[in-house]
């Protein structure tokens, strides 16, 4: 497991050196410039768990494909470790009829540690105005499923349009996956899709600080649950990580849905056993970005 681990963080800082560099994301762009978020199950999720059979719905991953990644950008500003945009990508079972991504998918963030979800990040395509938003966990405890809601930012929702540049909901096939032959996890007779999003890093940064008075940056351990939706109040249809799941009272982590530690950057936070690989890497990585902030 550990050697498996390293291996991983090594892949993943690799990668986060290209995606942090200020070089802007492509939203739909190749996946091999997304970081992989793995979680301690062997199965980032199982196919066809989706409560109520929609497959737009279903969240699907194996043990050598990821369900969920991430990309980041510094936005070039050299020692500004708060700038910048955070991008998430979500495989799912299928497109349903009409076109185009119809219901609720985000990822939520413990931004502290704690095993509570602070914040959700997600596309909010199930009402009448598709949009992508920072929402806030609700009052509950927000340590599993069955305790924890999804509300709108008050007084101000943060709130972005869907454009070409935050937004893509593609089919995968080997123009997206380089080297992929299989198009369809759950066999279920139709493609997959990727649902990729994009939001400005300062955004999550300055409201995890203003409301819940926790303070993050682009090297900050944090993890992350994902689910879909059909109401941008819950995680009501499929979640990553577990077998179902979406009413359990298992807290995130005991249910298999709480992501291995990863910094925003997309790096993996070593188990304490492999600090000294986490050191390594973390002055590997200070010494390539300072070469790429002296050319600029």
């Amino acid at each position: 497991m550990i050697c498996a681990r390293i291996a991983i963080a090594l892949a993943a800082l690799l990668c986060s050196v290209s995606s942090a560099s200020g070089a802007p994301i492509v939203i739909d762009g190749l996946t091999t410039d997304w970081s992989a978020i793995s979680y301690p199950v062997v199965i980032p999720d199982w196919s066809d768990d989706e409560q109520t059979g929609d497959t737009e719905s279903d969240v699907v991953g194996n043990s050598l494909r990821a369900a969920l990644y991430i990309q980041f950008d510094d936005g070039g500003t050299p020692g500004d470790l708060t700038d910048g945009n955070i991008a998430f990508r979500l495989r799912v079972g299928a497109e349903r009829n009409p076109a185009g991504f119809s219901r609720f998918a985000a990822v939520g963030m413990d931004a502290d540690g704690d095993g509570a979800i602070d914040i959700f990040i997600g596309v909010a395509n199930q009402g009448s105005a598709d949009r992508i938003e920072i929402f806030d966990a609700g009052p509950g405890a927000n340590t599993s499923p069955s305790t924890t809601t999804i509300v709108s930012v008050s007084p101000t929702p943060l709130t972005y349009a869907e454009t070409a540049s935050n937004y893509d909901w593609s089919a995968i096939d080997a123009a997206i996956e380089p080297g992929e032959t299989l198009f369809d996890l759950d066999a279920d007779g139709n493609t997959d899709y990727f649902l990729s999003w994009l939001v400005p890093f300062d955004d999550i940064v300055a409201h995890l600080s203003t409301a819940h008075g926790i303070h993050i940056d682009e090297a900050a351990p944090v993890q992350y649950v994902v689910g879909t939706s059909t109401q941008d109040n819950a995680l009501n249809q499929d979640l990553g990580g577990p077998d179902g799941g979406t009413t359990s009272t298992e807290t995130w982590e005991a249910l298999g849905a709480l992501s291995d530690p990863f910094t925003p950057t997309g790096v993996l936070v070593p188990e304490p056993s492999s600090s000294a690989l986490l050191l390594i890497g973390l002055l590997g990585l200070a010494a390539t970005r300072a070469r790429l902030s002296s050319r600029l």
